[in-house]
């Protein structure tokens, strides 16, 4: 997932890099002359009433020094972002973006060959946020609503206790030829994650449109 923290930072850290390079520009030469008229970047201090940017971007050298264990470390990382075929920002992003464990549903959850609702409706569902209506207590009762809905997850329902859904179900696992017992969300991303090698061949010819109707 896009990271707007970690891509604000690699802009800045972008321009520290100018500021090093003495970057041939109105801002840079005016940041030579305000800040550093007897220091270089590497030595220059943020005040009180140093600019928000300015205090920024001296706490990413900060950082970055903290990091590679000196100024010099910092500037042949920042050197080594600057060579290359990928650009500095490329490099500096995935310096700074968080990295999360990995998730075990992660590839059945964003297959290529999903509809991008269809992933982002299983994500929700996968993080427990889809909004059902056992999570929106507010709402008025709706006398349409299977009863079995009133005493379990909804959540629960509409993919598996729910008659209708069971049925579908069924039929796409008979299609898929999963022998599976599937019966929660969980063994059910748990199976087509190692079947996975076998079920692209058949969702492949879907996209063809050589599918089968669920009749």
């Amino acid at each position: 997932m896009f990271n707007i923290k970690a891509r604000n930072m690699s802009f800045l850290v972008k321009q520290l890099w100018n500021i090093h390079l003495k970057f041939d520009s109105v801002w840079i030469r005016w940041v030579h002359h305000f800040y550093l008229r007897n220091e270089i970047i590497w030595t220059a201090s943020a005040h009180h009433s140093s600019s928000p940017l300015w205090k920024s971007i001296i706490f990413l050298r900060d950082y970055t020094i903290q990091h590679c264990g000196s100024q010099y470390g910092s500037i042949a990382l920042m050197s080594g972002w600057n060579s290359g075929m990928d650009k500095f920002l490329s490099h500096a992003y995935n310096f700074f973006r968080p990295f999360d464990s990995p998730v075990s549903w992660e590839r059945v959850v964003w297959e290529k060959w999903s509809l991008p609702k269809h992933c982002f409706i299983l994500w929700l569902t996968v993080q427990r946020k889809l909004q059902t209506r056992d999570r929106l207590p507010f709402l008025p009762s709706d006398p349409l609503v299977c009863s079995a809905s009133m005493r379990r997850s909804r959540m629960a329902i509409c993919f598996f206790a729910c008659e209708w859904t069971s049925y579908l179900w069924g039929k796409i696992k008979s299609w898929l030829w999963i022998g599976r017992s599937m019966t929660t969300l969980y063994s059910a991303l748990h199976g087509l994650r190692f079947g996975k090698s076998n079920l692209e061949a058949r969702m492949r010819r879907v996209s063809l449109g050589i599918g089968v109707y669920l009749t």
